[in-house]
């Protein structure tokens, strides 16, 4: 399946559960590794700050990108299921 931001995740079954809608991580194909860092989404900044913020970071620590691995709340929880404990 071809994945984007604004693609409806109930079309995805969630790996760890098996039940309809998953976090976007579990959507993605790509390879994934384990986290190196934890971030926190913060709404009031765009995607395109966020992502140059990153790449920043990423050229001042002379780290290699393909090595880091960030894990970001928004991303990596599936919004289902903290909907649905929520509620």
């Amino acid at each position: 399946k071809s994945f984007t931001m604004s693609t409806p995740r109930p079309l995805y079954i969630c790996p760890r559960d098996a039940r309809p809608g998953c976090s976007y991580v579990d959507s993605l194909l790509a390879d994934k590794g384990q986290a190196t860092h934890f971030l926190s989404w913060v709404w009031k900044y765009s995607l395109t700050t966020w992502t140059s913020a990153l790449q920043t970071w990423i050229q001042e620590q002379g780290a290699c990108a393909n090595n880091v691995f960030f894990w970001v709340c928004w991303f990596c929880q599936n919004q289902f299921r903290l909907e649905e404990h929520s509620g």
